[in-house]
């Protein structure tokens, strides 16, 4: 798979966990169905089918109603697609997620999990069962940034498209002005002790932020200005596990969290194969195409179209986009279609009508746009690229081209 199809697919993965994890349940009518690959269709139907029959005990109507309908949700989802898994497995969830008592918002979702399912399981309660698909610990490249020089160090990680200050500290070093009566060499032995102390102390706070993650650890860069950084690293003071690692010392100017920043921005060829330089360097080639006027457009209704026209070479899309599409079927002339809601708060299952001869329809699933757009590109062999907002690159691009746009074939 091309890496930022993976890393299309792990943002939706987690999109998706970060907002089942808010839903909260009324009653136990949320449910969970864990269905790994290869899993006997007849086994997963029957039991759907026995759970309707037993729900009609539920003594209070409206919970009833609520796990009834959950359940044939799931029944219509496995029916339309005939029990083609995904390759790792599938998880659907589905219940009422309304936050207005006494009203009802049954909604399904589902989620292809990154790594392979093992879990199978039916779960009926009042938040959705997510510990299978959290346990599964996707992690993202993990870099370990070090600023130093004699007076003060900045130890951060670089996960994903962000860094995060892991400590800052500053030294004991005596400045270069002697107090008095104190001799040349003494002092210098007083300045040589302390930022012994120095480097002994950061490479102990070092150590002890990345040794226990280490497999986990593509490299450590180090940077500070002039040569106190190659003074630190000669006096091989960090963990030799952890100096086999080191993949770049460079020189900034700062040493606090303005240091850290220069080595991210100076690391573009060390972090080439990271999901940070990735994205800034998808975006700087869009920006590039649009301000000449080239290959690149931009827009909803433009992206779409140059999908279908199999034009676009690389999806561009933030994941910030909250949009939600339905796919629904008339129950009159069977009309299958796809309706968007750039506002989910206004999506109201019940006043769904098909366009064609608005009759009643049955909703066969909903998903998140991003995933929806995903699964276009997937289909046209273009590549993805998706934004997060946690750069001033991301959040430009959201703000100025609404969150999607494209590189184009021709």
């Amino acid at each position: 798979m091309v890496k930022s199809n993976y890393d299309a697919e792990i943002a939706v993965f987690k999109k998706k966990l970060k907002q089942l994890e808010k839903y909260k349940g009324r009653h136990t009518e949320l449910i969970s169905q864990y269905i790994p690959f290869g899993t006997d269709r007849s086994t997963v139907m029957n039991q759907l089918n026995e759970e309707i029959n037993q729900s009609s005990n539920i003594k209070s109507p409206t919970n009833r109603k609520n796990v009834q309908g959950a359940l044939r949700k799931i029944i219509v989802l496995l029916k339309k697609i005939d029990f083609k898994l995904p390759e790792n497995g599938i998880v659907i969830f589905s219940g009422n997620v309304s936050e207005i008592d006494g009203k009802s918002d049954i909604r399904l979702f589902t989620i292809a999990p990154p790594k392979e399912l093992k879990t199978k399981l039916y779960w009926c309660d009042s938040t959705f069962h997510l510990a299978p698909l959290q346990e599964m610990n996707i992690t993202n490249e993990h870099y370990a940034l070090l600023a130093i020089d004699k007076n003060e160090a900045t130890i951060a990680s670089l996960s994903g498209k962000n860094y995060n200050i892991l400590g800052q500290f500053t030294s004991q070093v005596p400045g270069k002005t002697r107090a008095g009566g104190q001799s040349s060499q003494r002092f210098e032995r007083l300045r040589e002790e302390a930022m012994q102390d120095h480097f002994k102390r950061i490479a102990g706070k070092f150590d002890t932020y990345f040794l226990p993650n280490i497999k986990n650890l593509q490299g450590v860069i180090v940077g500070g200005p002039g040569m106190t950084k190659q003074y630190f690293l000669d006096k091989e003071a960090i963990n030799h596990e952890l100096a086999k690692k080191i993949i770049g010392v460079l020189d900034t100017s700062y040493t606090d969290e303005g240091g850290i920043r220069e080595i991210v921005q100076k690391s573009e060829d060390l972090l080439k194969d990271t999901a940070l330089m990735r994205e800034k360097l998808s975006l700087d080639n869009f920006l590039g195409e649009v301000a000449r006027n080239g290959l690149a457009t931009y827009g909803i209704n433009e992206v779409e179209e140059a999908l279908d026209q199999g034009r676009v070479s690389k999806l561009i899309i933030s994941e910030e986009i909250p949009w939600l599409v339905i796919k629904k079927k008339c129950l009159h002339c069977e009309n299958e279609e796809i309706e968007i809601f750039k506002d989910p708060k206004k999506y109201d299952e019940t006043k769904a009508a098909c366009t064609k001869c608005n009759s009643k329809v049955e909703v066969l699933e909903e998903t998140d746009y991003l995933e929806y757009m995903i699964e276009k590109a997937n289909s046209t062999g273009a590549q993805i690229q998706v934004v997060s907002n946690e750069t001033s690159q991301g959040q430009q691009f959201l703000t100025s081209f609404g969150g999607i746009g494209a590189l184009l074939r021709y």
